[in-house]
């Protein structure tokens, strides 16, 4: 008895510590997992800053290397604790450690695509991995993310983003013309440019557009071309934001939407690294998708239309020589939308993430008038109908090109999503459509 009664006396005594031991082993890990999503979330807005700052996205250059930054991140982890389908490297390393891992691909891939922006890359890398302990999961990991990146490096050479292909505008009604401040598209070649997920560019290829006398084209002409019309008296205050907020690129929204939420919501590095890999994936083979439809008919932009509209043969549609939309026109197709796609594409893949479409954020666009840069959305539908929407609001797209836009794009993100990074040994997560 007496025994029993030192040893419960000393178990008491001892109780404090032991929690407090195992409370701050807790926060070590926390702290840990907390480090490894700033570190995805970090190394994203570095990987799109310097994309940015080469040619603001005007190529695939930038989105290629964040595709692939993430992609080789993705596996690092995977390879080091198994949680979901790996992309290009098929390795077992529990040893590695997981940040030594995700810095050094991140790296490795940074720096072949953007070679002369080394020492920035180096800088951040330096500053990242001396957090880390000098050991051997350190050297490990740092070995693991030099192989990761060198497979996809290996796996992308020739992939053909930079090809640059030839173009001459017909002159029929509805065909293709150049817009104010360019004589050339935006046209890379694909017929070699390579995706990362799709198994062809015209595997989701769009249906015709409607005919310039059907009821669906004229309805769509009479109202972009009152809505998208410069200065519209028709526009509200609020379709007025909207289509300036969301006229920055994808590359822009949709990744910072991807920070803003992984950090928001304390997303797992797994899930984070996750993330970014399939938002820019889709990105990427979005655009071969659309602009392989775009170029594949080859339509007028609403400018055209509407200045030439007494000569489509429809006695519905209008002609205004003088009509301007209320941004300027990007130089290329018009059918379907690109950027209606890349919201729902977008869309698709964080609530497929997060198992809801119910994800809030607030966040500044690039292209937000002074004094108006925030804008904010509790649901992610919302969000991308409003991105489909705005491409009406400044005169950019039809109604029908958007909402093809749309339907194109959540079918690429489908794609992707049942047949890349897929958790393993569970069921994928369903989105919540409510």
């Amino acid at each position: 008895m007496t025994y029993s009664f030192l040893y419960f006396h000393r178990v008491r005594m001892l109780l404090p510590v032991l929690v407090c031991g195992l409370l701050l082993f807790s926060y070590a890990e926390e702290d840990k997992a907390a480090l490894d999503n700033e570190l995805v979330v970090e190394w994203n807005h570095l990987a799109y800053s310097i994309a940015y700052q080469h040619d603001q996205f005007y190529s695939f250059i930038g989105v290629r290397a964040l595709t692939m930054m993430h992609l080789a991140m993705h596996d690092c982890l995977n390879a080091i604790t198994p949680q979901f389908q790996a992309y290009a490297m098929i390795a077992k390393a529990p040893q590695a450690d997981p940040s030594a891992a995700m810095l050094s691909a991140a790296r490795t891939i940074l720096i072949d695509a953007y070679p002369q922006r080394q020492d920035t890359i180096n800088a951040v890398y330096d500053d990242w991995i001396n957090r880390l302990a000098h050991n051997k999961a350190r050297r490990s990991g740092i070995a693991l993310g030099e192989r990761a990146a060198t497979v996809l490096i290996e796996m992308r050479h020739g992939d053909g983003h930079e090809k640059q292909g030839n173009y001459t505008p017909m002159t029929k009604p509805g065909d293709y013309q150049y817009t104010p401040g360019f004589d050339y598209v935006w046209i890379p070649d694909f017929s070699v440019a390579k995706p990362f997920a799709l198994r062809s560019h015209e595997q989701f290829r769009s249906p015709e557009p409607p005919a310039l006398t059907s009821k669906a084209y004229t309805e769509s002409y009479l109202e972009v071309m009152a809505y998208g019309q410069k200065q519209s008296k028709v526009r509200s205050a609020d379709q007025t934001h909207y289509g300036y907020w969301w006229a920055e690129f994808g590359e822009h929204g949709w990744n910072r939407i991807a920070r803003i939420t992984a950090k928001g919501e304390k997303l797992p590095r797994h899930e984070t690294a996750r993330l970014f890999a399939l938002i820019n994936m889709n990105l990427y083979d979005l655009y071969l998708a659309s602009f392989d439809s775009k170029y594949h008919y080859d339509t007028w932009r609403p400018y055209t239309a509407i200045r030439n509209g007494d000569t489509d043969g429809n006695p519905d549609t209008p002609g205004d020589p003088s009509w301007e939309p209320e941004m300027v026109t990007p130089p290329w197709p018009e059918y379907p939308s690109a950027h209606a796609a890349v919201g729902a594409g977008g869309a698709e893949i964080v609530a497929s993430v997060f198992s809801t479409n119910k994800v809030e954020f607030e966040m500044i666009s690039t292209t937000a008038p002074a004094g108006e840069l925030h804008r904010g959305y509790k649901n992610l539908d919302h969000a991308a109908n409003d991105c489909a929407d705005s491409r009406i609001m400044n005169g950019y797209h039809f109604r029908f090109a958007t909402e093809e836009g749309k339907r194109q794009g959540r079918q690429v993100a489908a794609y992707i999503l049942n047949n890349f990074l897929q958790p393993l040994k569970t069921t994928a997560k369903k989105v919540d459509k409510k």
